[in-house]
């Protein structure tokens, strides 16, 4: 038997290890073409057009029944509705529906407002019938063969008091860090001098539209129930007008309380909508959300926290309800000029009790005014 050496076997591996190496370049060499070939055909496929039409035709392959792209209906009357309207953008989106601002082609390419969602008729029959000039106005609405609803009003701008508020916090949050590094002391948590900011003045005169929109809803047997800053819209015209009407009480219609925002909800909300308690809603709910949106404006900060999405809705209700009993130690904060008719009149309306807030909006909205006339009476130069 013939024997190999040490050194032979070395360049047997060698020799076959570089036959490996040679097969493997040979054999991605030979792929290299079916790749590029590959990657061209993907390129010409999305830079042609033709993957859209791809996707449409798989589409109408496994759903027949649904709308194609030129817009006929197995519906009729639905794609007329759409096809009345050109998206811009979306604007908006809230836990129930979604907002888009459009043109409407037919009646002068006017802007409008598209409010698209699962909405049923409840904010439709509603904000239908409210007609307020501190109240979002409503032209038209539709419901499709999926239940899906669309809501069509007017485009009177983009920003709301929420979007005010906001802009507020980062200049002041900037005031801050320039005040620490120039070495002032005595900032407060919320550093505006209310006898010196041009916003009190405007702040005033949109939480008196506010009420006034309240009021005429009340005086027709609707509780808004879910008063909050994003609900609030600041108007071209420079006016507050209220939105969203979806989780209204509306005594007419036969509908009732089924909602709310966490933070701005009433005591005696929670303990209907979340602990279901038989607790009777009226307009003193409306008062406390708008005392607590309004606290939020002039001390800067939510006076009650929502304990967060992770926890059971009925014991973030409970935590809540715990918090709004000590309602009295938010005011022990200053802040720098604000008028003490002001405070009074944020810690009646966010009285725990019912009994102790005001008995309707038309008593805050009649404060309200006493105070605009008093500081309109100082003549003070930052309200020129």
């Amino acid at each position: 038997m013939e024997t190999i050496s040490d050194s032979e076997t070395m360049g047997l591996a060698m020799e076959t290890a570089q036959s490996d190496q040679v097969t493997s370049k040979a054999a991605a060499s030979a792929d290299q073409p079916e790749a590029l070939n590959r990657h061209r055909q993907l390129t010409s496929l999305l830079t042609s057009g033709e993957l859209e039409q791809k996707v449409n035709d798989l589409l109408e392959e496994l759903f027949p029944q649904r709308l194609n792209t030129t817009g006929e209906s197995s519906e009729p009357g639905l794609s007329g509705y759409f096809d009345q309207y050109e998206l811009l953008e979306e604007i908006g989106q809230g836990a129930f529906s979604r907002v888009f601002k459009a043109i409407d082609t037919t009646l002068g390419n006017r802007l409008v407002v598209l409010k698209i969602g699962k909405l049923g008729h409840r904010e439709i029959g509603t904000a239908g019938r409210l007609n307020h000039k501190y109240i979002m106005p409503v032209y038209s609405s539709t419901i499709d063969e999926l239940g899906v609803t669309t809501i069509c009003m007017p485009y009177l701008g983009r920003n709301t008091l929420r979007d005010k508020l906001e802009d507020r916090y980062q200049r002041f949050a900037r005031s801050n860090r320039t005040s620490c590094s120039t070495g002032r002391q005595g900032i407060s948590e919320f550093p505006v001098s209310w006898k010196q900011d041009s916003d009190f003045p405007i702040l005033l005169k949109w939480f008196e539209q506010t009420c006034m929109a309240l009021q005429y809803a009340h005086n027709q047997c609707v509780l808004h129930l879910d008063v909050k800053p994003s609900n609030i819209l600041l108007g071209y015209c420079g006016n507050a007008l209220l939105l969203d009407f979806n989780l209204a009480r509306d005594e007419f219609l036969q509908r009732h309380a089924s909602g709310g925002t966490l933070s701005y909800m009433s005591p005696e909300q929670l303990q209907k909508c979340i602990l279901q308690q038989p607790v009777k809603l009226d307009e003193r709910s409306d008062v406390y959300s708008l005392g607590v949106t309004m606290f939020e404006a002039f001390y800067g900060f939510l006076p009650f926290h929502s304990p967060g999405p992770t926890l059971r809705p009925r014991l973030q209700a409970q935590i809540m309800l715990e918090r709004q009993q000590r309602v009295e130690s938010l005011f022990k904060r200053s802040v720098p000029g604000m008028p003490t008719r002001v405070r009074r009149l944020l810690q009646k309306c966010l009285g725990f009790q019912r009994a102790s807030r005001f008995d309707d909006v038309s008593q805050v909205l009649a404060e309200l005014r006493q105070i605009i006339k008093r500081q309109n009476s100082k003549c003070l130069p930052w309200l020129i």
